[in-house]
């Protein structure tokens, strides 16, 4: 792959990009100063959220591909797999500021927006498994992986991945504020993923609480929005880490194995944990580390089965009986870069600032405090719907009738 021709062409791609994206910023904010001004703060907040993630995610890509010029292995990623998922990042991210936009004008839109940004990820989707598959014919013979093993396993890894989502409370996909916070706890993620302790021979390492930030973001948004989160943040780990060999192979190690990260927030989200008074703070430290164990758990399943259907043949069987073993031997990393992430959160969550900042500026909780009917269909979200400007409109109107009369 010629990382340096990648370099340049991206380059001129994130500069084309900001200019959209300032003037994108622009005239939403005219929107926003003309139409409803009290709603001014909450804009400029999102601009710097979008802006902050937008950076370190460009900062860090370029970072990447300047340090990995012409270094990769051809074998393990090349262009036919590389490009495909990149396209894939960009329907996603598309797909995010198009549904902020429409936001400003209509909540109908807003869904008609994700509709389509789904529509574009599955096509995308179905176009990564189709070029990992001829990738994987041209060197079946060198790595000749358990193609009904790896079948099997992401199968069942996905009804994991539906069901943890299910488990999570129903939230609105228009919510702009998690969107933002989602982009933000992503792009901290793949930042810091890049301070590595030590790095895994055939992938893996022990990074600086890279996934403290999506398991933050979980407990503050909920298990649905992170798990969407933790899965395209897996997606970009195929770009950064690029161990793949095998479609399925591709699924397990990357979006499936980080995926499971979303359950993270599950405990606090279903308030499992009552304590109250003095020890009231327990219920988020205990509801961290519970749901912390259980998503290290699942994405360690997720590398295992990798290991032993997948790179079977780098496995040393000299020093370890049986393939397996070695499996889970050298995926034990996995249980360490949680160790470190969750030792930072548990000390975050001592504070008592930050967890009142987390919970204010989340929406955990708030779902099930009862509220009139009108409140819950006309939810407010924090931006100005022209329908709503018709309908104030027309309020105002027949209060002035009512008036003259």
């Amino acid at each position: 792959m010629d990382f340096d021709k990648l370099f340049e062409q991206s380059g001129f791609v994130l500069l084309y990009l900001t200019v959209a994206l300032v003037g994108a910023a622009v005239v939403t904010g005219l929107l926003v100063f003309f139409f409803k001004k009290d709603k001014l703060g909450d804009f400029k907040k999102y601009v710097i959220g979008i802006a902050t993630g937008f950076a370190i995610c460009a900062f860090t890509l370029m970072t990447y591909l300047k340090a990995q010029c012409n270094k990769m292995d051809d074998t393990v990623m090349n262009d036919m797999i590389f490009i495909p998922i990149i396209v894939e990042l960009s329907i996603a991210i598309a797909g995010v500021v198009a549904m902020l936009i429409c936001s400003l004008f209509n909540k109908k839109a807003v869904k008609i927006s994700a509709l389509i940004t789904g529509i574009l990820l599955v096509g995308g989707f179905i176009a990564i498994i189709v070029e990992m598959s001829k990738f994987y014919d041209s060197v079946q013979a060198k790595y000749n992986a358990d193609l009904i093993g790896l079948i099997v396993t992401a199968v069942v890894a996905i009804a994991v991945i539906v069901a943890i989502y299910f488990c999570g409370s129903k939230r609105s996909i228009s919510d702009t504020r998690s969107i933002v916070y989602g982009a933000v706890a992503i792009a901290l993620s793949f930042a810091l993923s890049y301070i590595k302790f030590f790095e895994m021979p055939q992938g893996g390492s022990l990074t600086f609480a890279s996934l403290l930030p999506l398991m933050i973001y979980c407990c503050m948004f909920g298990t649905r929005r992170g798990v969407v989160a933790c899965l395209i943040y897996g997606v970009l780990q195929a770009v950064q880490d690029p161990w793949i060999i095998h479609p399925m192979q591709f699924l397990l190690d990357y979006p499936l194995a980080f995926g499971m990260i979303g359950v993270s927030g599950i405990f606090i989200e279903k308030n499992v944990f009552k304590f109250t008074g003095k020890k009231q703070r327990l219920n988020q430290i205990l509801g961290f580390t519970c749901g912390a164990l259980v998503a290290v758990v699942g994405r360690y399943v997720c590398h295992v089965c990798t290991g032993v259907f997948a790179f079977h043949t780098w496995a040393d069987l000299v020093t370890y009986s049986s393939v397996t073993v070695y499996s889970m031997a050298y995926n034990s990393f996995a249980f360490a870069d949680m160790a470190v992430a969750l030792g930072a959160g548990i000390m975050m969550l001592m504070s008592k600032a930050f967890v009142t900042q987390m919970t204010r500026s989340g929406d955990i909780g708030k779902a099930s405090i009862k509220a009139p009917v009108q409140e819950i269909e006309e939810e407010d979200d924090g931006f100005v719907y022209l329908d709503d400007i018709k309908a104030e409109k027309e309020a105002s109107e027949i209060s002035d009738i009512k008036e003259d009369l």
